[in-house]
């Protein structure tokens, strides 16, 4: 089996704006207003990174130091956009950033 591996930079913050996305599907990501994504989002990342409790532990810290989010609401829309897309590599890139010395 063939690992998948995601570059650091590809989970950076980046001001990109995707051709084809419609008002609605920027209405479930978040709220312009507040910065904060739909509680459907986050239910929805949720479901794709939750379930083990130390790998949630490992995403909250993830998230925390580089986008500056306490908590799954208040990640920034096109990180989230991302996450959605590819969860397994957020995942690996997480765990790769709270333990670099083990290899996943």
């Amino acid at each position: 089996m063939e690992s998948i591996s995601i570059a650091p930079e590809t989970l950076t913050p980046s001001p990109s704006s995707e051709s084809g996305e419609g008002e609605q599907s920027a209405a479930l990501l978040g709220d312009a207003a507040t910065g904060r994504l739909s509680v459907q989002t986050v239910e929805r990342l949720h479901r794709l990174l939750g379930g083990d409790a130390r790998v949630e532990g490992m995403i909250l810290r993830f998230i925390a130091d580089k986008y500056d989010a306490k908590n799954l609401l208040c990640l920034p829309p096109h990180v989230a956009r991302e996450i959605l897309k590819r969860p397994a590599d957020f995942i690996q890139a997480a765990k790769n950033y709270c333990e670099p010395e083990l290899k996943f």
